[in-house]
């Protein structure tokens, strides 16, 4: 991934320096070629390529017959592959999968990465970045259907970007239960908690405190037939399975509520919506814990500005969110009644680091 967004960050630098025109129309070339490059290795998940050729090479012939392929066609898509470092073929025509290729077997990260960016979900929706530019609208949005309700009708690409969700929390949630004391509560809802990687994490570390996994009702039948082979039996049976929509309720009764990656997606109005949702059925003292990313302003701009430029504008198009400063937080969060108490900024390092805040009702 680090050397993918090197190569990307380079483009970005030669794009914006004095280049030639051929130059210039290499670097062009090279950009809008990603998108045939990204649906072939989709191909390549969805075909199981890596997994087939694991046990070792085979020749077209071989291959098309587990694939119920057609033969001339899987040739040429296998020298396509080859061409873009996933097979390499011998001399006698068979083909071997090379460890770039591994990378992409049914199950790995990098598979549930490429099913859900390469996937017509979110594809429908850049198709409609000009008219995002024109309207304020989310591709989704333009296109008829917002992303997440699409994924209710697609499972396949629901279930890949529910693993690409959890790997992200994954990548915060040990230094979460660091930095933040899980044990004072007894009832903990995780709003949006996707396949409960996060919350099932804070159950660890707060044995005594129940939990509600609460998102739309697809994902949480994800979570429950997921989570069982994930979690110790002492957290499984502390967790809640609850479906539903964080812009029309969200469960009562709780100590804390957890918001985690859920703003960025969503516009200020809707974000406001989700927040007085939550104040509504907040008893007083009760606590909203947000994990997000936080848009730099331009005392804190580094190496990673066009990087949070195409992340809030890509989040714009697919869902009508984007990032934000840690002052547009505030403002959303004391309009809508609550008392922020504490703010730790990069308390987990990433290409954008994590972010936390902690208010009440």
């Amino acid at each position: 991934m680090d050397a993918g967004r090197d190569r990307i960050g380079d483009l970005m630098t030669q794009s914006t320096s004095s280049t030639s025109p051929a130059a210039g129309m290499d670097i062009l070339n090279t950009l809008y070629s990603a998108a045939f490059t990204a649906q072939v290795m989709r191909a390549f998940v969805k075909l199981r390529i890596a997994d087939h050729l694991a046990s070792g090479p085979r020749t077209p012939a071989g291959l098309a017959e587990p694939l119920d392929a057609h033969q001339d066609a899987l040739a040429a898509f296998l020298d396509t592959c080859a061409a873009n470092g996933l097979v390499t073929r011998g001399k006698g025509g068979e083909y071997a999968v090379t460890d770039r290729g591994l990378l992409l077997r049914s199950g790995s990260a990098m598979a549930s990465h490429v099913l859900y960016a390469a996937g017509p979900g979110v594809n429908r929706a850049y198709e409609q970045m000009s008219e995002v530019v024109l309207t304020g609208r989310s591709g989704g949005e333009v296109a008829g259907q917002h992303v997440y309700d699409y994924y209710g009708e697609h499972p396949e690409e629901a279930e890949a970007f529910e693993k690409v969700m959890s790997e992200t929390t994954a990548e915060c949630v040990n230094a979460l239960v660091d930095v933040h004391d899980f044990t004072a509560y007894g009832r903990i809802v995780d709003v949006g908690g996707g396949r409960g990687t996060l919350l099932s994490r804070v159950l660890a570390a707060a044995p005594k405190a129940e939990g509600v996994l609460f998102d739309m009702p697809h994902v949480v039948d994800m979570a429950r037939s997921s989570l069982p082979a994930e979690v110790s039996a002492d957290v499984l049976e502390r967790i809640e399975f609850t479906g539903g929509s964080f812009l029309e309720s969200v469960p009562s009764g709780a100590d804390l509520y957890m918001v985690k990656s859920i703003l960025v997606d969503w516009s200020d109005e809707e974000v406001t919506r989700l927040l007085g949702n939550l104040h509504r059925v907040m008893s007083p003292g009760s606590r909203l814990l947000i994990v997000d990313w936080f848009a730099q302003d331009g005392a804190t701009a580094s190496r990673t500005a066009g990087y949070e430029a195409i992340a809030s504008f890509g989040s714009r198009t697919l869902w009508g969110g984007r990032l934000r400063p840690l002052a547009e937080f505030e403002a959303l969060l004391t309009a809508t009644g609550f008392t922020i108490d504490q703010i730790t900024t990069g308390f987990a390092p990433c290409l954008f680091p994590w972010n936390l805040i902690v208010a009440h009702r």
